[in-house]
């Protein structure tokens, strides 16, 4: 069965760093062309990228030490700049501002990301787990560059930091999907306001999910996201295995809270509770007005009685294709700004495992990534 790169790391950042850049070398580099090319789409030349990634930089070493020191081991190893990497580490930030810029003109056609995850509590699930799931919807072309570190740092509560498994791109520290040793668990999806880049240079959005799975207790995962304010809006859903998920709706100055309702919760690309301000996301995509609601519906008719079958079956829906629940590539498009379900994701946070199809769900299937492979696995989702 095809899988991820795995990554086996430990708890030394240059040396998780020097691992990710040898083994992903190609991959790093070909997602610096990708999101290179995808900002000039957008109107920002390389040399203006670069130049803001510079600030970044020097924002994460003051921010993160250890994240950032990550990044410059993965620039040596790869044979890429440090500005580079912070590009790609910042990328969410620099991207959404690109995005607010596309969404107030009116004379272009446009298309963006648009992911679609969801929580589901014990009472939810046919196996009395919690879990996690999304279809994390991105640019057709960082399919193939993934992948799925696995790192070994302490699975004893409160010495050091905790063990963890997670799923990101090649060149990025953080991971936007993944559960750690504590049982806890994140999953994201991207949203646009107005407000995204008038708070100035903020804790980058991926340097917030390292945080979160950095974190042994349930508040402590939850602090990354609400303690300070952000550049870039965006939705962190974040779960506990002893059944606890919150939905932070995460704009630059705001935070709302969504809980789950009869053991569900689901969330697309606009804001659904927070009103403090205005949602441009449906500007860009408007299929994240059908999406949420939509796989809300397909799940709530069978809650208590949800398992994995189930759930691959709800993240295969099709209905609007290509931009559906399992998105795939809308030809008329440039190649630049094509958009596909890059990977579909479970993290069954009870067992600690991570279930990845790569690519979109209708056409691979899901691999399990466990974070303890040495341990028996506990049956089924």
């Amino acid at each position: 069965m095809p899988s991820l790169p795995v990554l086996e790391l430990g708890p030394d950042p240059r040396e998780r760093g020097r691992i990710h850049g040898e083994t992903l070398g190609v991959a790093v580099r070909d997602n610096i062309e990708t999101y290179l090319a995808r900002f000039e789409v957008a109107g920002a030349s390389r040399s203006s990228v670069l130049k803001q990634s510079e600030e970044w930089l020097a924002f994460m070493r003051g921010d993160n030490a250890e994240y950032a020191e990550e990044m410059a081991a993965i620039a040596a190893s790869a044979g890429v700049s440090e500005t580079e990497i912070a590009m790609l580490n910042a990328r969410f930030e620099i991207t959404y501002l690109a995005f607010g810029s596309e969404a107030r003109s009116a004379n272009r056609k446009l298309e963006q990301e648009g992911c679609t995850s969801f929580g589901l509590m014990p009472e939810a699930t046919a196996s009395g787990k919690t879990l996690l799931c999304q279809n994390w919807d991105w640019l057709e072309k960082v399919r193939g560059r993934t992948y799925v570190q696995r790192i070994r740092r302490s699975s004893t509560p409160g010495e050091g930091k905790p063990d963890m498994v997670g799923f990101s791109e090649a060149g990025i520290v953080g991971s936007k999907m993944g559960v750690n040793a504590a049982g806890i668990g994140l999953c994201v999806n991207g949203l646009v306001t107005p407000m995204d880049g008038t708070t100035g240079l903020r804790k980058p959005f991926h340097v917030r999910c390292r945080e979160i799975l950095d974190a042994w207790r349930y508040d402590q995962a939850l602090t990354p996201v609400v303690q300070t304010d952000r550049t870039a809006s965006s939705n962190f859903l974040i779960g506990h295995a002893d059944g606890e998920i919150i939905d932070i709706e995460a704009t630059p100055e705001f935070c709302s809270y969504i809980y789950p309702v009869d053991g569900l919760v689901v969330h697309a690309n606009h804001l659904v509770k927070e009103a403090r301000t205005t949602s441009q996301m449906e500007r860009l995509s408007a299929n994240t007005l059908y999406r949420g609601p939509r796989l809300d519906r397909i799940l709530r008719k069978d809650l208590g009685r949800l398992d994995k079958a189930k759930i691959v079956a709800a993240l295969q829906d099709d209905f609007s294709t290509p931009a559906a629940i399992c998105r795939l590539a809308d030809l008329s498009l440039p190649p630049e700004k094509r958009v596909i379900t890059v990977a579909g994701v479970i993290v069954d946070l009870n067992d600690r495992v991570l279930h990845v199809s790569d690519g979109p769900p209708s056409e691979a299937p899901f691999v399990a990534y466990p974070l303890y492979p040495e341990r028996p696995g506990s049956g089924a989702v």
